[in-house]
């Protein structure tokens, strides 16, 4: 009779659904508790607020649910105003009034870069700073003349040809730092 070859094949489908409901169970008691991810282990962005703008690259951010980070820009650089021994240097107070403007209370999706460290010799986390409706701050500050690209990585970091663009846009532009006084120079 056929019939007894259909009834045990069937006894058998259980036995795989019940071997691959355990393998599923087995694996995903594996992965971490939700609750002990820190914002360099979520991977494609985490959630915050713009609680304290330091200059016109590096902010405090209040992560959602989380603890508050200081955040190093990736990719870019503003002009100095608040390093130790280093002089306010040309257009810094500008890139920091920019930046308050543009940030100050911001809810914001940070970003890492897999080309990047985690943090920087300060201890910041380097992030891209995505701002409501989807502009990276990188890209914005160096179209607007308030930062040049910061080439710190022996790897291109993911967003350095949009962050040059936006450069050489605004350095033909004469805008911001690239303009009169400074014109492209930061040293007083």
């Amino acid at each position: 009779m056929s019939t007894g070859g259909a009834v045990k094949s069937r006894s058998h489908r259980p036995a795989a659904v019940i071997a691959a409901i355990g393998a599923t169970l087995t694996l995903t008691a594996c992965l971490p508790d939700p609750s002990s991810l820190t914002p360099s282990t979520v991977g494609p962005g985490i959630d915050g607020r713009v609680v304290r703008v330091v200059d016109g690259d590096t902010v405090d951010v209040q992560i959602d649910d989380g603890p508050q980070i200081r955040v190093r820009v990736l990719g870019i650089d503003t002009p100095e105003t608040v390093k130790p021994d280093v002089p306010v240097q040309c257009w810094g107070p500008e890139a920091s009034r920019w930046a308050h403007q543009i940030l100050d209370g911001a809810q914001v999706r940070l970003s890492a870069d897999l080309a990047a460290d985690d943090v920087d010799k300060y201890g910041r986390s380097l992030r891209y700073i995505t701002l409501p409706g989807g502009t990276d701050y990188s890209v914005l500050a160096a179209g607007e003349g308030m930062a040049r690209e910061y080439p710190s990585h022996p790897t291109p970091l993911t967003k350095s040809a949009e962050i040059i663009a936006a450069q050489s846009n605004a350095r033909s532009g004469q805008v911001g730092l690239w303009g009169p006084p400074c014109n492209g120079k930061s040293e007083n």
